[in-house]
């Protein structure tokens, strides 16, 4: 009876299509979009599809490159229709008329200690003169490493950059500890060589067994609902900040704003865009300490700041699947419209404007 209870149990979080767990957040009505041009991606995720981007720069020719890193706000589009864009490629084609190139990174929750690696990884790839840097203070709570950015850590000119910071040693100590897969801790061992046989033997003759990650991922999603219904958190929760984590990721600011000087990049950090129609899911002081440490950090090392909390109205952002997994939909405090996206370009373009005619004098 254990046995067939367990049987039916696992073939029901098994079924149907592969879920997107980095983008469960984002809610039904919110879709993802990385633009391209010509074939070429000018919007990429991670280390692991960088050279599409990497390889679109070359055939354009161009000599210069903007970068803009960034969360899921950046490649999420609320209510799309027909037609509709990121920021992304709004910024792309009046930069590229001016003989700049434009390419766009993000990934969901990014923290800075993973800006701070990929940053060093592509400023050895890219002639980069501008880096647009948005800093949020949700994704101050996460940290460590994705496993999609971890290769940057086999580079040495990347390890280089990261070993002249704090921050960055404990980054680079972590990498043993980023399971690229189910075997990484046997690398080069008979073991894992065995291991390797045995599980591609069952994925291809066991669909439970292939289907394993989904089942692993979708019941930690759905043990976090549970959590959430229980204790009645929803997406207007005030979240509390981890100091121990925060300091980490302000110390990876500090490292990337540091790079970017040493290496004659000019930068503009921003607060991003957060629906003001509502209150806001934190608690305000914290917030607003967070925001004027970010600007005095800024100054300190000589970047643009702006404070672009404000700049989409309330009726341009989305609602969210319920954080419990039931009830009504709930605001969405990241995600928004088209018509946003293009507000955030407008006011991202007129400070890299700046720059730009301050650079060319």
């Amino acid at each position: 009876m254990g046995a067939l209870l367990a049987a039916f149990w696992l073939a029901f979080f098994s079924r149907g299509p592969e879920t997107r767990f980095d983008e469960l957040a984002l809610g039904k009505a919110t879709t993802t979009y990385y633009a391209e041009v010509d074939g070429h991606p000018i919007h990429c995720r991670t280390v692991e599809d960088a050279e599409g981007c990497i390889a679109g720069f070359r055939a354009r020719g161009l000599d210069r490159v903007a970068l803009w890193l960034g969360n899921s706000q950046i490649h999420s589009l609320n209510q799309q229709q027909p037609g509709d864009q990121t920021a992304a490629p709004l910024l792309f084609h009046p930069l590229q008329a001016r003989g700049i190139d434009f390419l766009t990174f993000s990934q969901p929750n990014a923290s800075l200690q993973e800006h701070l690696v990929l940053f060093a990884y592509l400023r050895q790839r890219l002639p980069i003169k501008w880096l647009i840097l948005p800093v949020v203070f949700d994704d101050l709570r996460e940290t460590g490493i994705r496993a999609k950015i971890a290769p940057a850590l086999d580079d040495p000119e990347t390890v280089a950059a990261l070993s002249r910071f704090p921050i960055g040693e404990r980054i680079i100590a972590q990498k043993p500890k980023i399971a690229t897969s189910d075997l990484a801790a046997l690398d080069q061992t008979v073991q894992e060589s065995v291991e390797k046989g045995l599980n591609d033997w069952l994925d291809r003759h066991v669909g439970l067994w292939a289907a394993r990650p989904e089942i692993r991922g979708r019941i930690i999603s759905d043990l976090l609902r549970l959590r959430n219904r229980i204790l009645g958190i929803n997406a207007q929760s005030k979240r509390k900040m981890i100091p121990s984590r925060y300091q980490a990721n302000m110390d990876a600011l500090a490292a990337i704003l540091t790079l970017a000087t040493d290496s004659g990049i000019r930068t503009i950090t921003y607060i991003v865009p957060i629906r003001d129609d509502v209150a806001i899911p934190y608690d305000t002081q914290a917030y607003e300490r967070f925001q004027a440490e970010v600007e005095a950090l800024s100054q300190e090392h000589g970047a643009t700041f702006a404070n672009l909390g404000s700049i989409v109205p309330g009726e341009l952002w989305g609602m969210q699947d319920p954080t419990s997994g039931g009830g009504e939909p709930e605001y969405d405090f990241m995600h928004f419209q088209a018509r946003g996206h293009a507000l955030l370009a407008e006011a991202l373009a007129r400070l890299l404007d700046a720059q730009i005619t301050e650079a060319a004098q």
